[in-house]
């Protein structure tokens, strides 16, 4: 738990050496971005090499330290392999990393980022403290850091891969563990696992939002427009806070649990707020969110601006994505599905028509739902809204491979194969054992994947459910996608087919889960209500009918640039420009203000997790139980032998258990037996293999325990009174 000095800065160089690797190869893949970009990129490849090298390394080693120098050195060569490309070419691709500060100073807007992670950095690590022999926790990461800290503590310490649940033995771990093998690798290092936890999630964080600036610039093409919608995503909330004006206030959001402006269940707020609520607490989407981001930028260069050498690159992201997060992989193939259907259809010269079909569908489609929504066989019918949307979904394929036999029939057969051929062929290669090895394994439990309307609506209206939960983003994306020519549309078009799809079907157990899916979705509707907003300023005439052309973005290394002219002082802007912009500040302030209350409930909040009696046990099972040991415990959340010893339990709790589509009644049900009678229950200790048996205040809460039963049959190893620690290994005489 605690690592050791020489561990941690093991840790930290390993880290930094992935990140170097990662630097080198986007440098020799990506020569025509700017420094940025290919900072960027090389960050999110780094995390990659680091999340899947050691675990390649492990099918053969075990996930053990033959494993991780395994993959330092396939590191070294990959970085090495680059560096001798860019040397060969000449062309100074790492030159120009060197100066990445100017460039980000010329970016004064690029600083909110900056900003921004500085302050995630921080709750990362007010959100796993320790202090005065204790650990706790803040409000978001109080349910989920518990099962996190499992899958890094078991798999650095048991090595077993592929990894099984050390909260239910057995049972192979499909959740997209290398979210959390990252850390485990630092952690075996012999790094502190509060740093071995914080230091990727730093990394993963600047990846999220510099990632997103760049993707946005680009869709966007405005620096204020860009800078808007980054705001508007990143500071997402809705109408939670007219809640708040009736009862409690400021006191209340500051100081009651799971009470705030974007998170109020009684009230049916559900749309949190995406830094505090998915980033901070799931790392699987934070990971998920680092690679997708910078995927979904190269395939906008690819797909919009004609770099067909790109599609290579966002094939091998998508392929690392499944085991990373699942839903940021659905959601990267849900966006290529829209984007390759407009590039079809304009190819067709039928991007007018299909783009005007697109903007129609939009209003028609929130009709259609609140329609739908009163008709209780449509509302409740699981088996027949899977059946739709699958249909819906092969429709749209047939499509799909209709338009490309057109385009191929009219000459564009090499260039599709060269392009989205690639991205496909890639993908698939890459993916498919992943789904194969642990998705469709998760998913063929019969739990995972069902028809479901309407997300969290519940029991409110259709369209009032969203306008208070998105806020005025809902009006100013409906207007923007209304406003929008043909290709922006296109551009924008994804997060219909994103809500669609989120819309009919779940893809795990917990309804809520299904916003992993749509705040990807959200991410355009940010773009398009910038569009909106710019479109009701230029009406109310406070900008131009027809504005300036947008700010050009930064050179790319290989185009071409006008000989440079003489500087000339800026105009200053006229009054009804200046006016906009002290409007569009105030409304994006005002739209932030929930998410700001939220921050700032999460940077005062502090929750015990283990106590100090705790991690004393926890020091003792480090150093005197073998790491495969398997110990009885109740089935809480905040478990300190799985959590922080990575041992197994006999069942973990049904809140991780039931929403990864675990069967864990058996082992439920046989726990409870052992406690409460141990002298019959000799047969459950050996299927089960009990090694050792742990009686707390937990379990004499949780279950009558026959302790007097347990005294007869097992000596004690441990005890300070509080907590008693058996061994099944010996029998009492």
């Amino acid at each position: 738990m605690y690592g050791t000095f020489l561990g941690g800065a093991a840790a930290v160089l390993t880290l930094c050496l992935f990140q170097a690797s990662g630097v080198l190869v986007a440098a020799a893949l990506l020569p025509r971005e700017s420094a940025g970009v290919r900072l960027l990129a090389g960050s999110v490849l780094g995390s990659v090499e680091m999340q899947w090298f050691p675990a390649l390394a492990a099918f053969l080693f075990g996930f053990d330290l033959r494993a991780q120098a395994a993959a330092v050195l396939l590191a070294l060569a990959c970085g090495a392999g680059a560096l001798a490309l860019c040397r060969r070419r000449g062309s100074g691709e790492l030159a120009g990393i060197k100066n990445i500060y100017k460039s980000l100073a010329r970016q004064r807007l690029l600083w909110l980022a900056a900003a921004l992670w500085v302050f995630f950095c921080l709750l990362v690590w007010r959100s796993f403290s320790w202090r005065e022999g204790r650990v706790y926790s803040s409000q978001a990461t109080f349910g989920d850091m518990s099962m996190h800290l499992s899958f890094i503590t078991s798999l650095a310490r048991q090595g077993t891969f592929p990894p099984h649940y050390s909260l239910l033995p057995g049972a192979r771990l499909s959740y997209p563990f290398l979210s959390d093998s990252i850390s485990s690798s630092l952690y075996l290092l012999g790094a502190p696992l509060r740093l071995a936890y914080c230091l990727p999630m730093w990394v993963a964080g600047a990846q999220v939002f510099f990632g997103a600036w760049a993707l946005l610039r680009t869709l966007l093409g405005h620096r204020q427009r860009c800078a808007v919608a980054w705001t508007l995503f990143f500071f997402n909330g809705g109408l939670g806070l007219i809640y708040f004006f009736q009862e409690g206030g400021l006191n209340r959001i500051l100081h009651s649990f799971y009470q705030t402006p974007t998170n109020l269940v009684e009230e049916n707020i559900r749309w949190v707020n995406v830094v505090v609520d998915m980033l901070l607490p799931q790392r699987a989407t934070l990971f998920g969110w680092a690679v997708l981001f910078t995927a979904l930028y190269l395939l906008y260069r690819g797909v919009f601006e004609g770099q067909r050498e790109y599609y290579l690159a966002v094939g091998v992201l998508a392929g690392a994505l499944p085991m990373i997060h699942t839903h940021s992989f659905l959601a990267l193939a849900l966006v290529c599905g829209a984007w390759l259907t407009g590039a079809l259809c304009q190819e067709l010269g039928l991007g007018d028509r299909a783009a005007r079909l697109g903007r129609l569908l939009a209003p028609l489609g929130l009709v259609a739902m609140s329609l739908l929504q009163a008709i209780p066989q449509v509302r409740d019918g699981q088996n027949g809204l899977l059946a739709f949307l699958c249909g819906a979904v092969g429709l749209w394929g047939l499509c799909l491979v209709g338009l490309a036999v057109l385009c191929c029939r009219g000459g564009q057969g090499r260039a599709l194969l060269g392009s989205w051929g690639v991205l496909l062929g890639v993908t698939c290669v890459l993916a498919l054992p992943q789904l194969f090895i642990w998705t469709f394994q998760q998913v063929s439990g019969g739990s995972m994947l069902r028809g479901h309307f309407g997300w969290v609506v519940g029991q409110d209206q259709y369209l009032w459910f969203y306008l208070k939960n998105l806020g005025l983003v809902a009006v100013l994306a409906l207007v923007g996608l209304l406003a929008a020519s043909k290709e922006t549309f296109w551009r924008y078009c994804p997060a219909l087919a994103i809500w669609f799809v989120a819309e009919f079907v779940e893809f795990q157990p917990n309804d809520y889960d299904n916003n992993k899916l749509l705040y990807v979705g959200f991410l355009f509707l940010c773009c398009a209500a910038a569009d909106g907003l710019w479109v009701l300023l230029r009406r109310a005439g406070l900008l131009p009918a027809q504005e300036e052309a947008p700010a050009c973005p930064a050179k790319r290394k290989g185009e071409k640039t006008r000989p440079k002219k003489e500087a000339l002082p800026k105009p200053r802007p006229a009054p009804k420009r200046r006016l906009a912009q002290c409007l569009c500040a105030a409304l994006v302030g005002v739209l932030s203000l929930p998410a700001l209350l939220t921050m700032c409930r999460e940077w005062v909040a502090s929750y015990e997790l283990f106590g100090e009696g705790a991690l004393a046990l926890c020091q003792y099972i480090e150093e005197e139980l073998p790491p495969d040991a398997v110990v009885l415990t109740d089935q809480r959340h905040n478990n300190e032998v799985v959590s922080l010893t990575g041992r197994n339990i006999v069942c973990g709790s049904s809140s991780y258990l039931f929403y990864h589509g675990l069967n864990y009644a058996p082992s439920a049900q046989a726990a409870r037996e052992m406690y409460q009678d141990p002298q019959g229950s000799q047969a459950l200790f050996e299927e089960y293999g009990v090694d050792y048996i742990l009686v707390s205040d937990f379990e004499q809460n949780s279950y009558t325990v026959d302790q007097a039963g347990l005294d007869q049959l097992f000596p004690r190893v441990y005890d300070d009174g509080l907590r008693v620690l058996y061994s099944t290994q010996e029998v009492n005489p």
